[in-house]
Parts: structure tokens; sequence; C-alpha cells
């Protein structure tokens, strides 16, 4: 049976009739479980505060060009590749992202013109590294991959949740019914988003209070000349935890304009928490060109400040699930509230969650609540880089 996405216009593929679930969150976490749910006989609904897909897996379009402005690696991908499938000619959905070992242009060392250069730098210049995977043409365009046929409800935010007659029932931040009759809820949104829609779930209630998160400022920079650096590098002592060129990356196309995300290190972000983003954009500038050991000209620039980028400290769950579930109140969770913020970990969570959930909701003598404490919690310092 077909249905239409109201907000996308999209076909997807509905299971109408089947038991439905309620997705909390389009991020690559809410898409995956809600597509492992389908792919099952699930009938799921995913409702998206923004208006696109994603979370931090996201892209911007600007004047100079496409830029990844949050995740930009992905670590594993053998579940991810399966997605979608590869069209002749085309790449595929995801796929490997190698960088030069040392940049290719003279300045890029600090080498001058007729000075001798050592064998092993020369080397370098032709030695590539394989930094992980990438979403093809971007890593919102993986989002859409993943989201598959599952119905996707755009710009529609959740402020209430409770249960009535043994369903789940949703509301509006005004407390408008907005859809009911759920047989169980997917909580995929941060913890201090997750937490006033857990009431009818102390337990899980209580392991969210528990997860911190930090904030991340990140820079897009255009620039039409070489900047003499690598497509990617991670730095230590400085402002800046790592760069990452968009012009460097497979299927993106041919742009004059250099396109470089510059994230800033967890500390450098806390400190500058309160500053506008025009200060933090020369800031950057400037420890950028520090690194590039040149002046940089810059034709677009733009820093934003990711809240709640990355986990600091997730909640804790039984024997590394991934995830929490109660069976009583039919409530899970999954996502970068309970593992680190990656985008193969927050995806390896959905579908953990959505095959736990399958057998729970089919089985007649479930537990009435999943341990949720029994592992010590452990800090994460994933950079935004990494996650979705």
């Amino acid at each position: 049976m077909q249905a239409q996405n109201i907000h996308t216009g999209r076909s997807v593929q509905s299971n109408r009739g089947l038991p439905r679930v309620a997705v909390i969150g389009g991020g690559i976490a809410g898409l995956s479980c809600a597509r492992e749910l389908h792919r099952r006989g699930y009938d799921p609904v995913v409702f998206e505060a923004s208006d696109r897909p994603g979370g931090r897996c996201s892209s911007r379009a600007t004047r100079v060009g496409w830029f990844d402005d949050g995740a930009q690696v992905i670590h594993k991908v053998d579940r991810l590749a399966g997605c979608a499938s590869q069209r002749p000619d085309e790449l595929a959905i995801t796929h490997p992202w190698t960088v030069a070992e040392a940049p290719t242009d003279e300045g890029s060392r600090g080498y001058r013109r007729g000075e001798d250069k050592d064998e092993s730098d020369l080397d370098a210049r032709h030695t590539l590294r394989l930094v992980g995977a990438v979403g093809v043409p971007s890593m919102l365009a993986l989002a859409h991959a993943v989201a598959g046929e599952v119905e996707l409800r755009l710009s529609m935010s959740i402020g209430q949740a409770w249960r009535r007659g043994g369903r789940w029932v949703l509301a509006d931040d005004a407390g408008a019914d907005i859809d009911e009759g759920f047989q169980a809820l997917v909580l995929a949104i941060p913890a201090p988003a997750a937490l006033p829609l857990t009431s009818e779930s102390p337990m899980l209630n209580a392991a969210l209070r528990a997860v911190r998160y930090g904030n991340r400022w990140v820079l897009l920079l255009g620039t039409e000349r070489s900047v003499g650096l690598p497509g990617y590098r991670e730095f230590e002592g400085s402002p800046i935890e790592r760069i990452a060129a968009m012009h460097s990356k497979p299927g993106r196309g041919r742009c004059p304009t250099q396109r470089w995300f510059v994230e800033a290190d967890a500390r450098w972000s806390a400190l500058h928490a309160d500053h506008d983003a025009d200060t933090v954009a020369d800031l950057l500038l400037e420890n950028f060109c520090a690194h590039a050991r040149r002046p940089v000209l810059s034709n677009f620039l733009c820093a934003h400040q990711w809240t709640q980028a990355f986990v600091e400290t997730p909640a804790t769950t039984a024997r590394r699930t991934g995830y929490l579930w109660d069976g009583q109140a039919r409530l899970g969770i999954c996502g970068d509230s309970v593992v680190v913020s990656q985008v193969d970990r927050v995806h390896r969570s959905g579908l953990a969650l959505a095959e736990h959930m399958v057998a729970a909701l089919r089985s007649r003598s479930e537990p009435c609540c999943r341990a949720v404490y029994g592992l010590a919690p452990r800090p994460n310092h994933a950079a935004l880089s990494t996650h979705g």
C-alpha cells in the first residue's frame, strides 16, 4: 500500500494495518530503527523537528558549493552500505575516502624553492591514507538513503507523549494532539529533548538525567587558493581539533573553491560558548592560517555552534546493548544518549533496538523492564566529525 509523506511529497511503502510505532527523531539512529522495523513488517512513522532528516549527518548548500557541516567520516559501513543499491556508472551511497599523507603544493610543509627535499617527504606526497567512508554525494544523501521507504514527517516537533488505552498519543508543544494509536514509542533524540517524553517510565527518565553532552564550534571556509594542508588532519594541543576538505571527498564534483570544514576542540568550544559567530569565525580562521603557515584569503566564512554535539557521558545500559527498553511502557531509546556519537555506532544502536522490539512486542511473557543500570558510564570525547 502506498502512502505519501505530507512534508516531502515522497511516496512511501506503508505497512498500514500492522502495528504502528512512533519514532521521535530523524537522525541516523531513528531512521535506522524505523527502517528495520519497516523491513520486519511494522508501520513506523518518524517525526523530525527540523526540515530535513539526518540530524548531525548533515550537509549544507552555500554559494561556494556543498559542505558536510556535521559528521565527516564513517568508520564502519558494513551495514550502512546496504541501505541503497548502486546504479551503473555511479558511486555507492558510501564510498572510501583517501587522502595524501602530505600536501601536494610546494609551500605546504614550509619548503622553499631550491631547497633539498628528503626522499621520504617526497614519497609521503604520493602515499594515500584511508580516512574512512563518506556518504555520496553528501552525508545528507546518506540520511535519505537510510530513510528508504519509511514515512517521514518533517518540521514536526513533539512536545508531549503519553499512553491512553494502552497506546501512545503524541502532541505538539502547544498540547494539540498530532497522532495516536502507536503500539510503541522510540526516542532517538538528545537526552534533554527526550526527558519530557519519558514520564511513563521513571527508570528511563532517571537514566537520561545522567547523560551529559558537549558543544562544538565549527567553521565552514571557502578559498580559491590552495592552503597546503592534507584533505584530512587531526591536531593536538590546538584550538582546532580537525580539518576536512570537501573537495577531496569522493563524489563531490568539481568546484573552483576549496571548501574546508574546521572543527574546534571541546575545551576551546566551551571557553567560547558565549561568543558570537563572527568573532569565532575570525579566531578559527586565524588558527587555520597558523596551521597552513600562510595567509588564507577566504571567499566564504561561516561559523556555527552545534549544541549537544557529542555525548560526554552516555546512559548506562545492561550488557552493552546500545539501547534502552521499557517493556511495560513499550518505550525505547537509541542513539547517542546511550552510545558514543559516531555515525556507525548510532546506526547499530537503532538496528539493535528495532530487533529487540520486534521480539519483545511479539512475546507474551516479556519482563516488565530491561535493566538499564549495569555498567558504569564511561566518558566519551568523540568529535563531531565522527558522529551523527
